[in-house]
């Protein structure tokens, strides 16, 4: 009976076994997980969970206990992974235990990244990447009445909001001249830093961490920026990225790029595949894509790969940030480009009051839609991209052009 191991239970893992059978296999599936317990869903973490004061940690996750049992899923949470040995197809963890495999799946995601100058044992001190960190976080929320943000990307302006929903005094950090510098278009950023302003989160541009003034007992008491600026803080929260977890693809002789480097199944070698966060397929992405889309969609991939099932529609990449009030919903991905390229943006007002949406050409090609309380244009925007259909921009900045009516051509 042929043996799947899947090595890491977070959305990408756990998706993966769940469709492999659904697309009818019948071997074993094992889900291996170091983090204990039943695998959690982590957008809620920077959001829903900092503000509740319920410590249920059960509503977040994942899938119910019963769902393996259901899907006769090998669930082995708690365990780390020491070495995987190739050419036996043997997987020994860091316990001496061993497991054998014929199939193996990388889903490890990535770990948030954390300054190397920061000492051992700070308890005020976040990341925020699993549900320990989230934990953490939450206490040291409910309990402080200041925090210093180090970074202005979704992670950073969501905990942001939640903090100062929450009551805290919020300091953000951000080395670039904007938010979401290679993430979203001048006038979301725009308007993001505006309706935090409005919140009462107070931002340093252009600002480096120098300094950390810690406390005999080993607390964050405060930061000193590049500039000489000193901030004090209860919390000191660091939301400056992730880095894919690839020291198991390393060992085993992959080819990682920014990422475990797959084909367009996910296939990294013979007879391993990687999903999710870890994966970078140049074949559908110009850079590797953190998502819980892409988890889905690459363990979806995958899965009928490895079953020979049909391969899911093409789908545009699509994410979202809730932050207050307001819900940001993104298809496509704007690109990287160099100091003699442009992306042509034209921003157009939604039906209700204060939605509008941002839609960006690249190459005269539709690649982005980001719309701001305005689900019309991001469904609209989906099916342009997803079908490939040329729209122009000067059909999008003509008001009169109805996206309702417009929609039901694209469909």
């Amino acid at each position: 009976m042929t043996r799947i191991a899947i090595i890491g239970a977070s959305h990408a893992g756990v998706v993966c076994a769940e469709k492999l059978r659904e697309f009818g296999f019948v071997g074993v599936i094992t889900l291996i997980d170091r983090i204990p317990g039943l695998p959690v869903q982590r957008p809620p973490l920077s959001k829903e969970f900092i503000k509740s004061k319920e410590n249920a940690t059960k509503n977040y996750n994942l899938r119910s206990d019963e769902f393996y049992e259901r899907q006769n899923l090998n669930l082995m949470s708690g365990i780390n992974v020491k070495e995987i040995k190739r050419k036996t197809k043997t997987i020994i963890f860091e316990s001496g235990s061993e497991m054998g495999y014929d199939i193996l799946i990388l889903a490890m995601g990535a770990d948030a990244n954390l300054p190397v100058h920061i000492p051992q044992g700070i308890e005020n001190a976040y990341v925020l990447r699993d549900i320990k960190d989230a934990v953490r976080l939450r206490e040291g929320a409910l309990h402080g009445n200041s925090a210093v943000i180090v970074g202005g990307g979704y992670i950073g302006l969501e905990v942001a909001s939640s903090l100062r929903s929450l009551g805290l005094a919020v300091d953000l950090i951000e080395v670039e001249s904007r938010l979401l510098s290679s993430l979203s278009s001048q006038h979301v950023s725009e308007y993001l830093k505006s309706l935090h302003q409005k919140r009462g989160v107070s931002f340093h541009f252009g600002a480096v961490v120098e300094d950390i003034f810690y406390s005999n007992s080993n607390q964050v008491r405060g930061i000193k920026l590049s500039s000489g600026y000193i901030i004090n803080c209860d919390l000191l929260v660091f939301g400056i990225g992730v880095s894919p977890n690839t020291k198991l693809a390393n060992d085993l002789g992959l080819t990682v790029l920014d990422g475990v480097k797959v084909d367009i199944n996910y296939l990294a070698d013979d007879d391993i595949y990687a999903i999710g966060d870890v994966a970078f397929c140049p074949e559908r992405s110009s850079k590797r894509i953190e998502s819980v889309f892409h988890a889905q969609f690459s363990a979806t991939v995958a899965a009928a790969s490895i079953t020979n099932a049909p391969m899911p529609a093409k789908q545009a990449y699509w994410f979202w940030s809730d932050q207050y009030d307001v819900k940001l919903q993104i298809v496509g991905i704007l690109p990287k480009i160099s100091s003699h390229e442009l992306v042509q943006s034209e921003v157009r007002p939604g039906k209700k009051e204060g939605s509008f949406s941002v839609w960006s050409w690249y190459k005269d090609k539709l690649v982005c839609v980001e719309a701001l309380g305005d689900i019309q244009a991001y469904l609209v925007g989906k099916q342009i991209l997803e079908q490939s259909i040329d729209i122009t921009p000067e059909v999008i900045k003509n008001d009169s052009v109805d996206l309702k009516k417009l929609m039901k051509k694209v469909y």
